[in-house]
C-alpha cells in the first residue's frame, strides 16, 4: 500500500493527492488500498499512440510516464505497450479514458454540486480533468492538463473512471423538496386547470402563488389554503392578517381556518386538489415536532457553512468558467468524503489527535492539485459567506436547542454512563457532532477577521472508541464539561441580542 495515503499530515505545505481509503463504519478497508471497479470500455474513437517502453515489474509512476500519461490525455490516445498486456497497461488505459471522457462536462459538474453526490477522489479529479479538456473555450487547456496530471502520480494507478451509477442524468439529481413542491404546484395548476403558472424561484413567488388560491366548493368560496408561519418567514413576506391563525405550536387551531373573500388573480381549484395542496404543505416540514425542526436548522446551518451554498449559488452554478466550477466541485468533494477512524491494518483506532492529520478527514489540508487548480481559475480557499456573528448566533441557539430536545435542558442527561447498554440516551449524536463541526468553521472564520469567538465544544464518541483510547473523560459532556456555547449565550443575551437573531426565539 502506498504509505502517503495513510500517513499525510497536517502541514503548512499542501501534500499530494491520494486515493479515497475505503471505509466500513468509519474502518479502513482492504488495509487502505484503492477502490477497485470493473474495467470500462474503452471507445474506438480513442486509437493508440506510439509505443511506451516500461522495465521492471511492478511498475510504479516515474516522472517520464506521467508525463506520458498527460500526453496521452491531451491527444485522447491509448498507450500501446512493449510486451503483452497486463493489468497495468488496461489500468492505464482506462484512466486514461477518464480523463478524457466525451460524456463530463461542466454540466457534469454542476448536476453533482445541486445533487452532494460523493465521488471517490480519484474520480473527482478525473472528472475535473475531462471537463477542462472538453471545454474549447479554455486556449490553454493543454497546459492546464499537463501540470494537473504531474500532481496526480501518486492516484493514476487507483480506479478514477466513473461507474454507472456514477453518471446519473439530470433527472436523476436529488431535488430539494422546494424545487419538488414547486414542480407539483406548477403541474397541478396547468394541467389540472389549465392556468399558466410562471417560474417559481424562490419561496417568495411561491408563497405569493399560495394566496391566490381558493377552493370551488359554493359554500367555501372564500376557503383559504393554511400557510405555515415558516413559510412566510423563508418568502419575507408579512402575512396578511386573514392568515394569522396559528397555534402556540405553529399549527392550525381547530375552526379557525383562513377565510378571505378572492380578489383580482384568484385561482379557485377543485376540493379534490385544495387537499392534495394542504397536505403537500403540511409534509414539505412537519415542524410542529421539536426534533424535526431541529434536524432542518442543522441541515440549513450545514448548507451555509459547511457546504457554502449560498457562494456556490451566486459565483458558481451561474459560471460558464470551467475552472471556476471545478476548483469548488474539488473542494465539495473534500468535504463530502467519508471519515476514517482506525488505522490502515484495522487493529485500533485512531488515538486522540491523529484524525485531524489525515487528508481525508481534514479539508482544510490543501492539496498540490488543489492549489495548481485554484491558481488557473483565479480561486482560492472557500471562506464562510455572511455574517460569522450571526451565524455564531445561530448555531450556539441550535447547540442549545439540542440539549433541550434531548436532554431536557439539562447537559448531565446526555453523559455517557459505563455499563449501560443502548445508546445511553444521548441522542442521535451524529447531529450534535455535526454542529461542533459547523462551529469549528464559524470561530475558524471569526479569528481570522479578528473576531471575539466563544470558546471550545467537544463531540460526541463512540462508546467503543472511548473503552479502546480510555477517553470516557472526553465524551461531550462527561466530568460536567461547559461547552463554549453556554458562557456565549449568556452573555450575548445579556446584550439583547436575540431581538436581532433570525431563530433567537426559536422554541424547539
Amino acid at each position: 500500500m502506498d504509505e502517503s495515503a495513510a500517513s499525510t499530515t497536517a502541514g503548512n505545505r499542501p501534500q499530494k493527492l491520494t486515493h479515497t481509503l475505503q471505509t466500513w463504519l468509519g474502518m479502513v478497508e482492504d488495509n487502505g488500498a484503492a477502490r477497485e471497479r470493473i474495467l470500462p470500455s474503452t471507445p474506438a474513437s480513442l486509437c493508440h499512440k506510439v509505443n511506451l517502453s516500461t522495465q521492471g515489474f511492478p511498475i510504479t509512476f516515474t516522472k517520464d510516464l506521467t508525463a506520458a500519461f498527460a500526453d496521452c490525455v491531451v491527444e485522447k490516445r491509448l498507450a500501446s505497450f512493449n510486451r503483452r498486456a497486463n493489468d497495468f497497461d488496461l489500468r492505464f488505459d482506462a484512466n486514461v479514458f477518464a480523463c478524457c471522457n466525451k460524456d463530463i462536462d461542466i454540466r457534469f459538474m454542476k448536476r453533482n454540486i445541486t445533487a452532494l453526490k460523493r465521488l471517490d477522489l480519484e474520480q473527482a479529479a478525473a472528472v475535473i480533468v475531462s471537463s477542462i479538456n472538453n471545454d474549447a473555450n479554455i486556449p490553454n487547456r493543454a497546459s492546464i492538463i499537463q501540470a494537473l496530471v504531474l500532481e496526480l502520480d501518486q492516484i493514476l494507478m487507483s480506479c478514477m473512471w466513473l461507474e454507472a451509477e456514477d453518471q446519473g442524468n439530470e433527472d436523476e439529481a436529488r431535488e430539494d423538496k422546494f424545487s419538488r413542491l414547486t414542480r407539483f404546484m406548477r403541474w397541478m395548476l396547468q394541467t389540472k386547470h389549465e392556468v399558466t403558472v410562471e417560474a417559481l424561484n424562490d419561496w417568495g413567488a411561491f408563497v405569493r402563488l399560495l394566496l391566490r388560491i381558493r377552493r370551488c366548493r359554493p359554500d367555501s368560496r372564500n376557503r383559504c389554503l393554511f400557510i405555515p408561519q415558516w413559510m412566510f418567514k423563508a418568502a419575507e413576506i408579512d402575512p396578511p392578517p386573514e392568515y394569522r391563525v396559528w397555534s402556540s405550536q405553529g399549527t392550525a387551531a381547530p375552526g379557525h381556518e383562513p377565510n378571505c373573500a378572492p380578489g383580482d388573480g384568484a385561482i379557485v381549484i377543485s376540493r379534490k386538489n385544495f387537499k392534495r395542496t394542504q397536505r403537500r404543505l403540511f409534509n414539505c416540514n412537519r415542524y410542529w415536532y421539536p426534533e424535526v425542526q431541529l434536524r432542518q436548522n442543522i441541515k440549513r446551518l450545514e448548507s451555509d457553512v459547511l457546504y457554502n451554498a449560498k457562494s456556490i449559488k451566486s459565483n458558481v452554478m451561474t459560471s460558464t468558467d470551467s475552472l471556476v466550477v471545478a476548483y469548488h466541485f474539488f473542494r465539495l468533494q473534500r468535504r463530502l468524503q467519508r471519515k476514517v477512524v482506525s488505522d490502515m491494518d484495522w487493529t485500533s483506532f485512531l488515538q486522540k489527535g491523529e484524525s485531524g492529520k489525515l487528508l481525508q478527514n481534514n479539508p482544510s489540508i490543501m492539496t498540490t492539485f488543489e492549489e495548481k487548480l485554484g491558481e488557473f481559475g483565479g480561486q482560492k480557499g472557500d471562506p464562510v459567506q455572511g455574517d460569522i456573528v450571526r451565524q455564531l448566533d445561530e448555531c450556539c441557539l441550535v447547540m442549545e436547542s439540542y440539549v433541550n430536545v434531548y436532554g431536557n435542558g439539562d447537559p448531565k442527561n446526555l453523559q455517557f454512563h459505563r455499563g449501560q447498554r443502548g445508546g445511553s440516551g444521548r441522542g442521535p449524536v451524529d447531529e450534535y457532532n455535526e454542529l461542533c463541526d459547523i462551529y469549528g468553521e464559524l470561530c475558524k472564520a471569526g479569528r481570522e477577521q479578528g473576531l471575539s469567538v466563544p470558546g471550545p465544544v467537544h463531540k460526541f464518541l463512540a462508546k467503543d472508541i472511548m473503552a479502546w483510547n480510555k477517553s470516557f473523560g472526553d465524551d461531550a459532556f462527561a466530568d460536567g464539561k461547559v461547552p463554549g456555547w453556554k458562557p456565549w449565550l449568556a452573555e450575548r443575551r445579556a446584550s439583547e441580542f436575540e431581538s436581532q437573531c433570525v431563530i433567537a426565539r426559536m422554541e424547539v
